[in-house]
């Protein structure tokens, strides 16, 4: 162990990886240094980093948010380690010493560092969390030229992922540092394809050729999945660690005991061996990818919003809901599995785990958490189940249900009925959506978050509507 957050006592109880972190050399970047990277990539990394040779795959960890650089200072003042705690539903408790980030760079202040470690030969892999809305994708997949941030990239600043890769990348081609792999690591469809859409639009709008011949000749972009529910950083879980420990840790993150990472196999340049540490490398990510999205994304977010407006604070209270534990049962049996079909993936079994997770009372995982960012959840999470029923002639009750709890969720927010503050980068859009017929007519319509649905099956616009009647009546019972 290194002696930045030497534990001065219970030592045997603070598990840590063996290598030395003066012999370790950065073969990873990654974009967007959040609590799930935390307590998912960083932690396989941390794996890899204490098998034999294989000392050339830490990770530089680089913020892109200006808003996110005060934390992000605390993480470098800890020379990028911390401490993981994850809890089973039985509440088995486990704490890791993590490692893996061997340094740090606040592109937001220092972008021309990110741009000299993208041209860095070592650098194999570059990997990135941003969020579902951090890709500025419309409805078909075409990049938002016209949003704010966007605009700004384009005349030279650094809002975005696609400025921070465009500047990087560019440096790379001119240099002789060889094939790199981006790898997404976002709860997006086809995750991989939709970076490389963007990414070469981006381009495209820079008119700048070269380097998009550049990318296709080199770069590739594998898909992926990612598991691993993990809650907003919380006190409690930080004092627990100090205290227990002998720390001075201002960066604990916790989360479950169960972790997955599915990543199509699919290497520009030289490949991590992560199949050693539990990463399942596999041809086809997508039937892995749509049982998670479709069953455990869409049943955070068909739910989240029937639990704000019941009042729960914490998902797991949602889950013991015999209501709301009900409709997550329906809604998967009913909607989610008629609309997969055949899958590699046993889902009725991998539902059941989905239920027991959500229901773990130790992990503490917000509803004001799950509920952010719903605008560009719906697309991803929501759509595929919506349109596949109406495909197969079925009307999908339960999932029009979950949407028209957003919408009644939406009003209380602007009535001020909620609890906590809703947080949506796309909050403009959404007032639109008013308490009024209207409104109605306007969220029903909108095409960023139904597509074709709204043009080939004319009837979901009422069943929506009357699903938004039928949920807003239950509310004044």
């Amino acid at each position: 162990m290194t002696n930045f957050l030497q534990a001065s006592q219970n030592q045997e109880r603070l598990n840590c990886q063996t290598y030395q972190k003066t012999d370790i050399k950065a073969g990873v970047i990654h974009l967007g240094v959040g609590a799930f990277h935390r307590a998912h990539q960083a932690v396989f990394f941390d794996r890899l980093l204490g098998q034999t040779s294989h000392a050339h795959w830490g990770i530089i960890g680089v913020n892109i948010r200006p808003q996110d650089s005060h934390l992000f200072e605390q993480l470098m003042a800890q020379d990028g380690e911390y401490v993981l705690k994850t809890i089973s539903a039985a509440g088995k408790t486990e704490y890791n010493h993590i490692r893996s980030l061997v340094r740090q760079i606040d592109g937001a202040k220092t972008p021309e560092q990110v741009d000299d470690a993208m041209m860095d030969p070592s650098i194999q892999l570059v990997t990135s969390t941003v969020t579902e809305g951090g890709y500025y994708l419309d409805e078909n997949h075409q990049l938002m030229l016209d949003h704010p941030a966007i605009k700004a990239d384009l005349s030279g600043e650094r809002q975005t992922l696609y400025a921070f890769l465009y500047s990087g990348l560019k440096r790379r081609s001119q240099s002789s540092a060889g094939n790199i792999t981006l790898l997404c690591c976002d709860n997006l469809r086809h995750n991989g394809r939709l970076l490389k859409n963007g990414l070469m639009q981006f381009v495209q709008a820079m008119q700048d050729t070269q380097l998009a011949t550049w990318l296709e000749k080199n770069v590739s972009f594998p898909c992926s999945m990612v598991d691993r529910i993990t809650p907003k950083p919380n006190a409690r879980h930080m004092d627990d660690v100090n205290t227990r420990f002998g720390l001075n840790d201002a960066m604990t993150v916790m989360g479950e005991d169960f972790i997955q990472w599915v990543v199509e196999d699919n290497f520009a340049g030289q490949k991590p061996p992560l199949e050693t540490v539990g990463v399942q490398l596999v041809e086809n990510v997508e039937p892995f990818e749509e049982a998670k999205i479709r069953i455990l994304n869409a049943g955070h977010t068909c739910i989240t919003y029937q639990a704000a407006l019941k009042g729960f604070i914490y998902f797991d209270q949602a889950m013991k809901d015999a209501q709301l534990k009900q409709y997550f049962n329906d809604f998967i049996e009913q909607d989610v599995i008629p609309a997969i079909g055949e899958s590699v993936v046993d889902l009725p079994s991998y539902a059941k785990t989905i239920a027991e997770r959500f229901s773990n009372d130790n992990i503490g995982d917000t509803i004001e958490r799950i509920c952010s960012d719903g605008y560009a959840k719906f697309p991803v999470f929501v759509f595929p189940t919506l349109l596949a029923n109406y495909q197969n002639g079925h009307t999908p009750s339960q999932t029009l249900k979950g949407i028209a709890s957003w919408y009644c969720f939406l009003q209380a927010v602007e009535q001020g009925q909620i609890v906590f503050q809703y947080h949506d980068p796309s909050i403009a859009e959404l007032s639109r959506f008013s308490n009024d017929q209207q409104g109605i007519d306007a969220f029903v319509s909108q095409p960023f978050l139904w597509g074709e649905i709204i043009d080939t099956y004319p009837q979901f616009k009422t069943d929506l509507t009357k699903a938004i009647m039928d949920f807003s009546k239950s509310l004044i019972r």
